[in-house]
């Protein structure tokens, strides 16, 4: 069956990612908590309510956390799809997958990972 909500829900988390970075934000503990949330628990089950909020909604659902490292706001944006797409491929939760491919690993792996097509990507961090 076609998913629906998929594409919209990725672009929304990479958009949610990058604010953190452009933000100043601890990317990697916003992340975390955002893929452990009930709100991508939800997300991850593509209730409409869930998959169809904007960025600045899930924003403002989480509480910041400060952080000290400079985070590109590309690589941030990129790996925010690039978990959303991850999720439908493999089936598992978004916080399975947080905690298999952790953000500050992934991180250091989308300097290089996001110039394939996502498909690709996942594929080569073995997820599929």
């Amino acid at each position: 069956m076609k998913d629906l909500y998929v594409d919209d829900l990725a672009e929304e988390t990479g958009k949610l990612f990058e604010f953190w970075a452009l933000n100043h934000m601890d990317v990697d503990q916003m992340a975390t908590q955002y893929m452990n949330s009930n709100l991508r628990e939800n997300a991850d089950k593509r209730y409409a309510k869930f998959c169809t909020q904007s960025w600045d909604d899930m924003a403002r659902q989480f509480e910041d956390v400060k952080g000290t490292e400079d985070y590109d706001f590309v690589l941030c944006n990129w790996l925010g799809m690039f978990y959303t797409y991850l999720q439908r491929q493999t089936g598992k939760s978004s916080k399975e997958l947080i905690r298999q491919f952790p953000f500050a690993t992934m991180y250091i792996k989308s300097n290089v990972l996001h110039d394939l097509d996502l498909e690709l990507a996942i594929k080569k961090v073995g997820a599929v």
